[in-house]
């Protein structure tokens, strides 16, 4: 009786990888946790030349349940060893669920998952998802993990959507690419036209938070109820105080929830005493807008110009902060605002397939890698 069975053909797979055309489902859950971004891509490579076109792009939300347990699982207080083993099997069988659901086709998966701690200073990171199940339950091979090769070779882990901002939407040097998701961060190019790029520290988070916590609303829907009330320079002033130390770090550098969060909230409530909801959120939104804007002085000086992507891109009391405080906006379509990163997770994915990197590391990493392991259906 033969003992072994040859279950994968590494021939057809390596015919496979050399095709011109590739579609790729990127799937990327942001540290808002809101839900998933799909969002599938063809790229087509021919002399050296990567073209994209977007097939469909769109977000299945969470329950609202299923979101607090991924926002516990950022906590240590809460998240125990067990907890977060649970939740790493348990998103992948839902976002398996969520693809299912849309009939796409596509050739190939790139998955970020969730990331639920982020510890650039000590050379660690953990997305949670767990790619196996996705590639069992897709029948698709699974390109993920794409941050942690970029750690091991010195670098931050982040921000690797700069690669996407690169190669398609970066014009010259005054202008930057503001991303804010639940962190902000910006990719822009340098005096010497290299390419940098780093958080510049909360986006949504805080006011996702409040808005939560306070007005029982998910967000702040268009900057509508940030926008009725009024700036508090008090706690203005206490904010930035508490972030002066992360603004005037040089980068490459990343940060996360477990910067931004209850706690760093009740640090400033507790030194500026009672404050009414409606001005705490307005105050928090001016500080997400001054916090970027000063990282972008104190570290890209030459940016006059920000194309704005992620959720805070609807925010207007935030788009209007940021104009006050000096800079063009330009809020380009409605699919690169929502989709942005996972349209970058499909490509790193892509150039995975292609064994290929960005020519310049924006992470601090010794060299350019090709980021991302495989997962294997069966």
């Amino acid at each position: 009786m033969e003992k072994l069975v040859k279950l994968w053909d590494w021939s057809k797979f390596l015919q496979d990888l050399e095709k011109p055309e590739h579609t790729i489902l990127g799937l990327m859950s942001g540290t808002s946790a809101d839900g998933l971004d799909i969002a599938n891509v063809t790229f087509k490579y021919e002399d050296n030349n990567l073209t994209f076109q977007i097939k469909k792009a769109v977000t299945v939300s969470y329950e609202k349940e299923f979101q607090k347990r991924i926002l516990e699982s950022y906590d240590k207080r809460l998240a125990d060893v067990e907890y977060v083993t649970r939740i790493n099997f348990e998103l992948a069988r839902l976002h398996a669920r969520m693809v299912k659901d849309l009939n796409l086709n596509f050739d190939f998966i790139a998955y970020h998952g969730q990331t639920v701690y982020h510890l650039p200073s000590e050379g660690a990171t953990l997305q949670l998802g767990e790619a196996d199940v996705l590639a069992v339950e897709l029948g698709k091979p699974v390109v993920f993990d794409f941050r942690k090769k970029d750690m091991a070779l010195g670098g931050q882990g982040a921000p690797i959507s700069a690669y996407f901002d690169s190669l398609f939407l970066i014009r010259d040097e005054q202008t930057a690419v503001l991303n804010v998701g639940g962190i902000s961060n910006i990719t822009t190019l340098n005096s010497d036209g290299n390419l940098i790029a780093f958080d510049t520290g909360p986006g949504n988070c805080l006011v996702d938070l409040v808005c939560q916590k306070y007005f029982n609303v998910k967000y702040d829907v268009n900057g509508e109820i940030s926008g009725q009330g009024n700036l508090d320079e008090n706690l203005l002033k206490i904010f930035m105080e508490q972030d002066r130390v992360y603004a005037e770090k040089k980068p490459p550098k990343t940060t996360g929830r477990e910067v931004y969060n209850d706690e760093f909230l009740n640090n400033a409530l507790a030194k500026a005493g009672k404050i009414d909801y409606l001005d705490l959120l307005r105050t928090l939104v001016r500080f997400t807008a001054q916090s970027i804007e000063k990282n972008i002085r104190l570290h890209a000086l030459q940016v006059k110009r920000l194309v704005v992507v992620g959720g805070g891109a609807y925010n207007r009391t935030l788009t209007n902060d940021l104009r006050d405080l000096g800079f063009e906006i330009i809020v380009p379509d409605e699919t690169l605002i929502n989709f942005r990163e996972a349209i970058a997770i499909a490509l790193l994915g892509e150039l995975f397939l292609r064994g290929l990197a960005h020519y310049s590391t924006v992470t601090g990493a010794i060299k350019p890698s090709v980021l991302g392991k495989l997962a294997l259906p069966v």
